[in-house]
């Protein structure tokens, strides 16, 4: 039976330090497993790999991560339309959106960084703590739509990937997709309390699942364009391996996944190509972690110079 006289808070504290203990249970394993893998590499094999990598690869890799950092801006575009409609300007929710991005996904733990960052930048056009948290709520909602959407397809493409059965879940995620684009057609709100949050448009959703695949196969792209052809997997059976190696990279609360990204991509490679497969990753943590990070960090530091030299 449980105690009628706990704190209200205490069942919620619980789960939380439950999950920050199996979160960094899995990140502990994640570095144990990364040293065996990175201990039986030779180092002079990564820097040759590093050096042969060509410059148009790495342009490529760096133009991807850009494309990326754009589609994870038009999430916040698309959700503030939808929460605020014409209250702010698109461009302010573009900036808010980039910024968040590039600097969260370095430093990890997206529901604090994010929310933070958001709230700093959308609180300057006025918004309050209430429309702050649904644009937070339906932008990540986008987010969740792309890596479905991505799923999807390739399941419903290259079932193989699956050993032949994943066209039938494929068919069934596709059949979901549809189904809530057709819900959507109406207004919907959903109630959490007294908390309620407008969902998408139809035409709002479809739009999330355009932008959120397209940034999912640019994020693949940015790495994928970096292994070099005699080691590369064909791209659709490359890609559940970087979807499954993201998405504990997320659940890990590492910053960017370092280290769970690191270990899942190297398990799912034979041992002879996996010093081009480091090389390809350390330069894919300059071109989509590093690079988006520093451009985000300048942004932020003017605006703030100039909302401080306006006040």
């Amino acid at each position: 039976m449980s105690n009628p006289h706990a704190p209200p808070g205490s069942s919620v504290r619980w789960l939380h330090l439950l999950s920050w203990l199996g979160s960094l249970a899995a990140f502990g394993l994640a570095l144990w497993l990364l040293h065996r893998y990175v201990t039986h590499l030779a180092w002079r094999d990564v820097a040759t790999a590093w050096s042969q990598l060509p410059g148009w690869r790495i342009a490529g890799s760096a133009g991807a991560a850009l494309l990326s950092l754009t589609m994870l801006a038009m999430f916040d575009v698309l959700a503030a339309r939808t929460v605020v409609r014409e209250r702010i300007p698109a461009k302010l929710a573009a900036f808010a959106g980039a910024v968040t991005q590039g600097i969260s996904n370095t430093l990890g733990f997206h529901a604090i960084t994010g929310t933070a960052l958001r709230y700093r930048i959308y609180a300057t056009a006025g918004l309050g703590a209430s429309d702050i948290a649904r644009i937070v709520a339906l932008a990540g909602f986008g987010v969740g739509l792309g890596f479905t959407v991505v799923i999807t397809g390739a399941l419903c493409w290259q079932p193989a990937i699956t050993q032949g059965w994943g066209r039938w879940p494929g068919a069934a995620l596709l059949l979901l997709l549809v189904a809530l684009v057709v819900w959507l057609m109406r207004l919907r709100t959903l109630a959490l309390g007294r908390w309620t949050l407008a969902l998408p448009s139809a035409r709002i959703a479809a739009a999330q699942m355009l932008v959120g695949g397209v940034e999912m196969l640019a994020a693949l792209g940015a790495l994928y364009v970096l292994l070099p052809a005699a080691s590369a997997p064909p791209f659709v059976d490359f890609l559940p391996i970087y979807v499954a190696a993201v998405l504990a990279g997320i659940v890990s609360h590492a910053p960017g996944g370092l280290g769970v990204f690191e270990t899942i991509m190297l398990a799912s490679f034979p041992p002879q190509a996996r010093a081009d497969l480091l090389a390809a990753i350390l330069c894919y943590r300059l071109t989509y972690t590093a690079l988006p990070f520093v451009l985000a960090g300048a942004a932020l530091a003017v605006f703030e110079w100039r909302l401080r030299r306006h006040r």
